[in-house]
């Protein structure tokens, strides 16, 4: 009920907020593809999505692929790295989360950004050490002297946004990019860092979207600092801004994309360009998210473009796969067997 009330609410009030991708910057071609290889980082074999995505006259080929250990439980962090001669492009994919014990271990120490990172601003801790097990992968594939002049993507969904989201910056402040060089595009990436970081981000990766789904709930942790001076409205749902000035908890970086409704072909989405910067109370920040009743949002994050991301990967992103649809249950219980009922590959 809570997804068809903000899209309703959306389409009566945010009209004048809709983009076509000839009306901004972020182009949604761009995005859906990237989202078939994000959901190619959760096969064993990005191939069969490389092959359906790219035409041959791409030449997308697969550099090199990891799998690395990135807690003490032994849960990986892991993606690959595609190059197109013929684009003079160079692909940085990361996997999302992959078992049910990293899903927890993200969530633990996601509470609040403490480590720093490279004098950009404090980061989660969990997602600084992934990239550090990571990274020696992506210096090494953008440091071979015969792609050093070609551009950069770098995609995930999920954690993979996250590792994205920290790798992009850290390429460009070792100076193996330049800004204008590295685009960025990421689907339901958590929070990363904090406000000093989100600042560094935005000016070292001015090129730089993430795509959220309607009432994803992995966008929204860890929990901001909220805007303390700020009073809700009578009758709404008590929902408060984050604070624009405080350090002290997680902060967006980048423009968010937010599709309130389906993400079908031609789904109406917003470039959320409002305050506070990042955070935009009229996107996804918006509707209050009730612990007692997230079924929905867990749903909204496994699903983008139509896909339930995992399975789409691991089906090679065959367009003739089918998904369910949206849970009918909801509430606690719904959402424990939603997160961990059925067991991860």
């Amino acid at each position: 009920m809570l997804r068809f009330l903000v899209f309703l609410a959306f389409l009566v009030l945010g009209v004048h907020g809709i983009f076509g991708p000839e009306d901004a910057q972020y182009n949604e071609t761009e995005a859906r593809m990237l989202l078939n290889l994000a959901a190619a980082a959760y096969s064993l074999d990005a191939t069969p999505c490389l092959q359906r995505t790219f035409s041959p006259t791409e030449n997308q080929t697969l550099l090199t692929s990891f799998s690395v250990r990135c807690d003490f439980i032994g849960n990986p962090c892991a993606g690959y790295i595609v190059v197109s001669d013929a684009l003079q492009q160079i692909t940085v994919v990361f996997r999302g989360t992959k078992t049910n014990s990293q899903l927890l271990l993200e969530g633990w120490t996601t509470l609040k950004p403490s480590a720093d990172f490279y004098g950009m601003g404090l980061v989660n801790t969990y997602f600084r050490s992934g990239h550090e097990k990571t990274w020696q992968y992506v210096q090494d594939a953008l440091s071979i002297p015969q792609y050093q002049n070609y551009d950069v993507y770098v995609t995930g969904h999920s954690l993979g946004g996250a590792l994205a989201g920290l790798a992009a910056p850290r390429i460009v402040h070792d100076g193996l990019r330049m800004s204008h060089q590295i685009k960025v595009i990421t689907f339901g990436e958590p929070r990363v860092g904090n406000l000093d970081f989100s600042h560094a981000y935005d000016q070292l990766v001015p090129y730089s979207f993430r795509v959220t789904h309607a009432i994803d709930v992995v966008p929204h942790l860890p929990a901001c600092v909220k805007d303390l001076s700020y009073t809700p409205p009578a009758g709404s749902d008590g929902s408060m801004p984050c604070d624009p000035v405080s350090t002290n908890g997680g902060y967006h970086h980048a423009l968010e994309v937010w599709y309130p409704g389906n993400m079908t072909q031609g789904s109406p989405y917003m470039i959320c360009t409002g305050l506070p910067k990042d955070e935009d109370f009229s996107c996804s920040n918006g509707p209050k998210v009730d612990l007692d009743d997230t079924t929905m949002g867990v749903w909204d994050h496994r699903n983008y473009f139509g896909v339930e991301v995992p399975a789409f990967g691991k089906g090679g992103c065959d367009p003739s796969m089918t998904f369910k649809g949206p849970p009918t249950k909801t509430g606690v219980l719904s959402l424990v067997s939603s997160v961990f009922g059925k067991k991860k590959r």
